[in-house]
This record gives structure tokens, sequence and C-alpha cells, in this order.
């Protein structure tokens, strides 16, 4: 999803298209006690709308806290029936309150360097992970980061989601690797992401040819600029390379998103639509055919700065849905978020 990394001015707030910075850094946990993550279309989105960027040495960055209603239907899901007796089997839609924290935290040594340590859900995991690192801001205002994502969260997932007429039972999938992060390349409005890493199942009980554990690579490039002082747009497209151990899930994915912003006074409204294409490379060998799956999302967020005239914070009332429209039902996928809450900027 459409991401930038600013810093924040400690005292001036003022709201300005050219910082927007949008955070997809989401961590659900359900009411049901158990880690529950979120897919890209439906994630929490909110916005830093400092108008200067930090000079001074010492921590910074955002935490955030929101709550929600998740609402998600894919037989894939393990909020869905543990228990299925075919493969057109249907599912009612799992809808859960969740609650939902979020952060962004840096340590200045200079006006050139500092590390961070930060949620996102962007990239080649698809998904929530956490990513520490270092980086290093150019005389252009341009800057360099490189980020180790260590797998410290997990989600949970099925051992064998094809299992008929017995129970399905749950292990844990991870994302680790390295992401490398060029933002305003030369000075400009573009950015450049690279990654590279592993998807990983504790226990992978499918098909051989089914095998989900993978080798991922991905690569993204983001646009984002004002249009004049009330609109701004931000655009990107990105492909990711899933190297499979099942041949019938080797794929590649192209996505592409854009945003348009609209700013008056202290409010700000974000809208934005997506769309992607994965095909994979083999026979499925349950379904006899090659899967390929249409990806489509929209959502909507309102940005109130300075709520209760509150310094260096933020309301933020944010609603997505997603759909993966597959050619093959039993990974048809659609989920919605909507959510309230609060980030505060220090």
């Amino acid at each position: 999803m459409i991401h930038s990394n600013l810093l924040v001015h400690p005292v001036l707030f003022t709201p300005s298209l050219s910082s927007v910075q949008r955070n997809k850094a989401v961590m659900s946990f359900s009411l049901k006690g158990y880690l529950k993550l979120l897919a890209v279309g439906c994630v929490l989105a909110s916005s830093a709308v400092y108008a200067e960027e930090q000079n001074t040495t010492g921590f910074h960055g955002s935490v955030s806290l929101f709550t929600g209603v998740d609402g998600t239907n894919s037989v894939m899901d393990t909020d869905s029936e543990a228990k299925i007796t075919d493969y057109s089997s249907s599912q009612d839609r799992q809808s859960e309150a969740i609650v939902i924290p979020f952060w962004d935290l840096n340590y200045r040594f200079d006006d050139s360097n500092e590390v961070y340590f930060k949620t996102d859900i962007v990239g080649m995991a698809s998904d929530f992970y956490t990513q520490a690192g270092y980086r290093h801001y150019l005389t252009d205002g341009s800057n360099i980061a490189i980020g180790v994502v260590p797998g410290l969260l997990e989600k949970e997932v099925w051992k064998n989601p094809y299992q008929l007429q017995s129970d399905r039972t749950t292990t844990n999938a991870a994302v680790k690797g390295l992401v490398l992060n060029y933002d305003r390349v030369l000075g400009s409005d573009w950015s450049l992401e690279l990654a590279r890493g592993k998807y990983l199942l504790d226990q992978e009980d499918s098909l051989a040819a089914l095998s989900r554990n993978s080798n991922l690579s991905y690569v993204e490039l983001n646009y984002m600029t004002d249009l004049n002082e009330s609109w701004g747009i931000e655009w990107l497209i990105n492909y990711l390379d899933v190297d499979a151990s099942g041949s019938a899930l080797k794929s590649q994915r192209i996505s592409t998103e854009v945003e348009f912003q609209l700013r008056n006074g202290r409010h700000i409204t974000m809208l934005a639509g997506s769309v992607g294409l994965q095909k994979f490379d083999d026979t499925n060998p349950l379904w006899r055919r090659t899967r390929e799956d249409t990806k489509l999302g929209v959502s909507a967020t309102y940005i109130y700065a300075m709520p209760f005239d509150w310094k260096n914070t933020l309301f933020i009332a944010r609603g997505g849905w997603d759909i993966t429209d597959a050619n093959i039902d039993f990974y048809d996928h659609d989920e919605y978020l909507v959510t309230l809450g609060m980030q505060y900027q220090f």
C-alpha cells in the first residue's frame, strides 16, 4: 500500500500534503485472545502532517491505538470453520471487534544518521511484520535505509487448508528478510523499495505441489506530489515474485494503487483504489488448472489534526474493503475493516 517515510517536527504542527506520511503498520489483537493479521487491502492508514523535518538528536516517532470491526470471508482464514466437507463449501462471514496498536520509533544520532524500529504491512510480506534498521539522510533531501525483518511476529494459518472431513489444525507463519528503501530519489518525488526474504511455516502439511514455504523478491516504485495547495496524489506500482516450494504456488504478482488527498485546514480526506493480478506457474493438483487471482481494493480515510487542541495528535477514521477474485473459487477472499483511533507524534 501507499506509504512514505518522513520525519516529524517536534513542535510545529501544520497539515501539509507535501509531508503526508502513511504508516500502514497494523497489528490486530482480537477479543478471542490471539493475534490476527489483516489483509493488505483492508489495512489501517495513518498520516503525519508535520510541516518540517526534525534535525535534533534523540528519539522521535509515533504511537497509535485504534479500535474497530473486521469482517472476513475466506476458507483459508483460520477464523473460518475448521471442518470442511468439500472444496465448494461456503463460509459465513466472520466479524469481530479488534484493538490495533502500532508504532514507528526512531533514534537520531545527528543530522544524517538514525536507527529505527517500526511495524509495517506493505512490501514483500503483504502482511504485518516488524522491521529494524539504519537510515542515512543525504544533502539533497533524500534518505537511504536498510532494514532487517526478523520474523518476530507470526501469523496463524492452517497446517493443511485442504483437509476434508476432519478439523483442520493451525500452525504459525512468518516473513524474514532484508529491505532497502531509497526515499525521494535524488531529491525528487520518487521513492524505491527493494526487498528479499522468506515466508516460512512452522509446519506445512499440504501436498508437496501446494507447499507455501517461499523465497520472496519485491520491487516497488512510488510517486507522491502536490497538485496544488489543497490536492495531492500518490501512486505506486509493485512487483512480487513468490518462489514457492510447491510448484503450483510459484507466482508473480503486479499491483498498482492511486490515492487522492484533500486538505482543508485541520481536515484531511484520502480516497484510494488498488488493483492487482497474480499468476501462478503450474497446474493445481486438486483442481487440475492453473490458478489466477485478481485483487481489488478501495479505502477512505478522514484525519482531523489536533482534536481538542491537543498538540502532536491526530484523530483518524478509516474504512477499507479488499477482494480477491480467483479462477478457483476456494481461494476467493474478501474483507472489510472499519476503525477509529488516535495517533500521537513525538
